[in-house]
């Protein structure tokens, strides 16, 4: 039989070089031969050097699978399976050498951004190969595995949806085959977040010269860039940095405000945020207000004008105690009042109270300034001084005489005269110019006599006239024929110091320093000498003339007065021209007697630059205010607190006082609901305050309405509807804008409520013969406020007539609501329980009335008694000390005779009064009784206190009605006192509170104690003089005509403040 073949050739798929086998078996003895592509395959048994061996089974086997193009093992195989009785051919195999290419056919770029969220595709095509390669790609060196949302198609791309930041990382696309694998490169995937804005900046106001700093954070992967533009201008590149995102400006100056843009920027987006950036000006003091001294009764202005940008809020501080004492523009207290741009303050009639400093206050954005002035009001002004006056002249006949006569006065323009007599008790005759051609006066008011003969020998007097006051000096001119020697001239007289400057003040003391004149020198002794002047006084006079120092103590002065004072030098050729005058200075305790003047100016010179800003202001609550506040880094030893003022647009002004420098915010409250408020902070330091802060302005939240609509009324329009009308609210009743209103229309317990925005709602649908209640309630932004009572709306009449209860109880009281209309059944309880309370009223006065009848039997008519005859029911006044009823005083006042007081139609039961007391019993109040007068003739229609009493009539206790008199019952008019006691007012004395009849003081007669006479008598001025000082005051023509000497200015009982030591020098 053939050859059977048992075992078919498969293909197969061999790597080159790599060892295959292709089986195949036959039955029987036959031997087998290959075949490839229908030629025999050449073995090693036919040929050694082939590396094909035929298998004792048969068997194919490749040493190594050989894919040169010469001589490749690739092809269709079979075996041939023969024996002597034929042969069988198997069915074909197939070798195939595997193989795989380098090059892939697609692939990713190798770096693959993308946005987060969006869906990325990265191309992977394998190499070619035999068998067709797998494709796996993998990340991070771990192989991905196929999810809904990462996946590899088809086609071998990776397709990643929604990507999200984890998808970041490092790609590879594998394809393998048995022939091996091969890879891409790496591709790095990177997911960008668009940018966006941690931090964006905010609007800034700032002052010029300040520094400016925006800040603009942004987030975003990769980090965005932050680049910076000004959108309405050119940027200040020479002061503009970034640091850190952050725009830094240095030096800001009004051009630089603007809209600043920060763009942020990376591959995945942009992202923009603006700003505004706007520079104030700090105000700035154009002109500054001047001291001023006026007359009592005259008007004063002062004068502060200041500048800035935006416009600063101008107030004026007045000298007074209380912090709340500010004056905005158009604003008026008393006789002071503003100008309506706020740069001048008007003094009207200005009073000695006005006295005082006041102070010009400019806030803004941009920061604060201060000014101040002192106004002095005086009863009058400082006299003339004789600077140079006349001195004793003794020359020969034939020369000049010459009579200086310089003046000063700073206060009004003062006359020269001259005048002349031969001998003391000689009348005298003016100097004029022109009556004798030897005798002319200077401009500087000199008299100068040539050719002097010996008539011209007298006493020359200059008399100084001026509104002010007038002065004199006298000089004696001696004419011999013998030569004398003249007394120094003018030019070698001292030259004048300088304005004296007040060092300290308290209640009775003054220290004065001043300066010696730039050309004294050292051969000559000066000494100083102190002229003052006080209000009231006609001349100055010598505080001190013995001083060798440039300063002075001056003691005993009044206080409460205005003083000033002058400066001379003094040598041995004489005394210089007056020094200018000092500046008023009012003697009085200072604010803080603690501190010295020294420390008052150090402090003011500290608080002067500015110390505190104010950073922000927040309404927190329609009622509150939440401000904070930053000191400078040089504040802490200068500040011991801060006054935090609030300003509110109708001007009403608040102060609070925080203390410490540590503090930095401050909650308002108790504020005005929808109300403008300007707020700003004055630091201070013991009594001394400084310059005001930055100020912030800002309005209120607005907050429910207060209270109610009012003035509700209903007209009718037709058979089925009205017309509800009722008043608006004002913004300070509403605490804010009314934006509508709610009204509820009730009837029978049903209510409906409508929202409108006009006052005034058209009702329809109504049905006749029904009450109806309607409430209205205003609204605003910040809610609904209270419902109005309710009115009642008859609806069955004519005419529908609406009325609302407007009683106190029904407006205040918030427990009451409205009821609904009851049923008529109840009316008709009502009617009998009113009539059986009326007749049960009626049956408990007679009653009474009986019970009065028995206890009080009749009793026989009492007339008027003089008290002068009955003493003893007038001895002792039971309400207050001369207060006592008498007909003259407060009746004759109002017409009423004193018949009155006891009329014949009445019993003397009708009127109480007290017994016999003496001075040491209590009194008993007067019966209720005694209150009720009869009917004044002057009054047709009656008293309503009127009544007779007839045998027949009901007669009513009153005392049983009435509640009983007060203790001290109101006086009259007037102080009234005994009508009878027409002596000599005697001296009241005081014994157990009883003021005894017999000893009324003057304020029984219309005066009172305070206006008598005080018998302490004070002298307005004393003065303390050394012996050889005693007739007079001195003044400075008494102290040429003495020797020198030292004196206090003034001498009172009250002790003095004790004087700083450190101020002495």
């Amino acid at each position: 039989l053939a050859p059977v073949i048992r075992e078919q050739p498969s293909s197969i798929i061999a790597r080159r070089n790599d060892p295959a086998t292709l089986n195949c078996a036959a039955s029987g003895a036959a031997r087998i031969t290959w075949y490839r592509d229908g030629q025999e395959v050449l073995t090693s048994s036919q040929d050694t050097r082939s590396h094909r061996v035929l298998l004792p089974s048969g068997s194919l086997f490749f040493l190594r699978v050989s894919s040169g193009r010469r001589d490749s093992d690739a092809g269709t195989y079979w075996c041939v399976a023969s024996n002597s009785y034929g042969s069988t051919r198997s069915e074909n195999a197939t070798l195939t050498i595997a193989y795989l290419s380098y090059e892939f056919q697609s692939h990713p770029e190798p770096i693959v951004k993308a946005r987060i969220g969006v869906t990325i595709e990265l191309p992977c095509k394998a190499p070619k190969g035999t068998p067709k390669p797998e494709i796996q790609w993998l990340r991070k060196g771990l192989e991905l595995s196929n999810s809904t949302r990462v996946y590899v198609s088809s086609e071998g791309d990776l397709i990643i949806k929604s990507v999200v930041l984890d998808d970041s990382g490092s790609y590879i696309c594998r394809a393998t085959n048995i022939a091996g694998s091969r890879e891409t490169r790496p591709t790095e995937v990177i997911i960008m977040i668009p940018p966006w804005l941690e931090k964006k900046p905010s609007n800034v106001t700032t002052a010029s010269g300040a520094m400016v700093e925006l800040i603009c954070r942004a987030q975003g992967s990769p980090m965005p860039t932050v680049t910076w533009r000004k959108l309405d201008g050119i940027m200040p590149l020479g002061r503009a940095t970034i640091e850190d995102q952050r725009l830094i400006l240095e030096h800001v100056t009004a051009a630089d405000s603007g809209v600043y843009s920060c763009e942020v920027q990376n591959e995945a987006g942009v992202a923009t945020a603006e700003a505004t950036l706007t520079v104030v000006d700090a105000p700035e003091l154009m002109q500054r207000p001047q001291d001023v001294q006026v007359m009592a009764g005259k008007a004063a202005e002062l004068s502060c004008i200041v500048e800035g940008d935006p416009p600063p809020l101008l107030l004026w501080r007045l000298p007074t105690q209380d912090r709340t004492a500010l004056l905005t523009p158009a604003q008026q207290s008393g006789h002071v009042s503003i100008s309506q741009d706020g740069q001048a303050l008007h003094l009207e009639a200005a009073a000695t109270q006005d006295s005082g400093i006041y102070y010009c206050w400019g806030v803004s954005r941009g920061g604060g300034i201060s000014a101040q002035a002192e106004v002095i009001v005086v009863e009058a002004y400082p006299p003339p001084v004789i600077g140079i006056g006349p001195k004793d002249l003794k020359l020969i006949t034939g020369s000049i005489a010459t009579f200086p006569c310089e003046v000063v006065s700073e206060y009004a323009t003062p006359s020269i005269t001259w005048w002349y007599r031969p001998a003391a008790h000689l009348p005298a005759r003016q100097l004029a110019q022109g009556i004798d051609v030897r005798v002319s006066l200077s401009p500087t008011g000199a008299l100068v006599i040539k050719d002097v003969r010996e008539d011209d020998a007298g006493i020359y007097t200059c008399r100084v006239s001026a509104e002010t006051g007038n002065v004199e000096q006298v000089a004696i001119l001696r004419v011999s024929k013998e030569a004398t020697e003249p007394l120094a001239g003018a030019l070698s007289l001292p030259a004048p110091p300088s304005k004296p400057q007040i060092m300290f003040v308290n209640e009775t003391s003054v220290i004065l320093k001043w300066l010696p004149n730039s050309q004294i020198t050292t051969h000559f002794r000066q000494r100083y000498m102190v002229e003052y002047w006080r209000q009231g006084w006609d001349e100055w006079r010598v505080a001190d003339s013995v001083m060798m120092k440039e300063s002075c103590i001056v003691k005993n002065l009044m206080p409460g007065n205005i003083y000033s004072f002058l400066v001379r030098a003094v040598t041995k050729n004489g005394t210089s021209f007056p020094s200018p005058w000092s500046d008023p200075v009012t003697v009085r305790s200072p604010r803080d007697p603690s501190l010295t003047m020294d420390q008052v100016r150090h402090a003011r010179r500290r608080l002067l630059r500015p110390t505190v800003t104010l950073t922000e202001a927040t309404a927190i609550g329609p009622n509150s205010v939440l401000l904070k506040w930053k000191f400078l880094a040089t504040a802490h030893e200068a500040v011991e607190g801060v006054l935090v003022y609030t300003v509110a647009n109708d001007s009403g002004v608040k102060v609070a006082t925080v203390l410490g420098s540590s503090s930095s915010l401050h909650h308002l409250h108790n504020l005005e609901p929808s109300t403008g408020y300007t707020f700003f902070i004055v630091p201070f330091w013991r009594s001394v305050e400084g310059t005001p802060s930055n100020s912030y302005s800002l309005t209120t939240p607005e907050d429910t309405p207060m209270i109610s609509p009012s003035d509700i009324h209903a007209m009718l329009r037709d058979d089925s509807s009205i017309l509800i009308t009722w008043s608006t609210l004002s913004t300070k009743e509403a605490r804010g804008k009314v934006t509508g209103y709610r009204v509820t229309l009730t009837h029978n317990g049903t209510a409906t409520t409508e929202a409108v925005s006009n006052p005034w709602l058209e009702v329809h649908g109504l049905a006749l013969g029904r009450l109806y209640t309607v409430r209205v309630a205003a609204e605003t932004t910040a809610g609904l406020g209270p419902y109005s009572a309710p009115v009642l709306i008859d609806f069955g009449s004519s005419n529908a007539q609406g009325h609302q209860d407007t009683s106190e109880e029904t407006m205040t009281d918030p427990s009451i609501i409205y009821a609904p209309v009851q049923p008529d059944w109840l009316v008709y309880l009502l009617i009998p329980l009113v009539i059986l309370f009326f007749v049960a009223t009626i049956i408990y006065i007679r009653r009474l009335h009986n019970k009065s009848t028995a206890s009080n039997p009749p009793q026989t008519v009492a007339h008027y008694q003089d008290p002068s005859v009955y003493p003893s029911h007038h001895s002792i006044n039971m309400y207050s000390e001369q207060k006592l009823w008498h007909p003259e005083e407060c009746e004759k006042e109002y017409g009423f005779s004193s018949s009155r007081l006891l009329h014949t139609d009445h019993q003397v039961n009708e009127y109480a009064e007290p017994g016999s007391q003496h001075a040491n019993e209590t009194t008993e109040p007067y019966a209720t009784t005694a209150l009720l007068a009869p009917a004044s003739p002057h009054f047709a229609h009656g008293s309503p206190w009127h009544h007779k009493r007839k045998n027949n009539a009901m007669q009513i206790n009153w005392e049983a009605l009435l509640p009983p008199p007060p203790a001290s019952p109101p006086p009259c008019d007037r102080d009234l006192g005994d009508p009878t006691y027409h002596g000599t007012p005697q001296s009241s004395h005081r014994g157990n509170g009883v003021l005894l009849h017999n000893e009324i003081s003057e304020s029984a007669h219309g005066r009172r104690p305070s206006d008598a006479p005080s018998d302490h008598s004070y002298d307005a001025y004393t003065q303390a003089t050394p012996n050889n000082c005693r007739d007079h005051f001195l003044t400075f023509n008494s102290v040429l005509n003495h020797d020198t000497c030292k004196i206090n200015a003034e001498d009172q009982t009250k002790t003095d403040t004790d004087i700083p030591i450190n101020n002495t020098t």
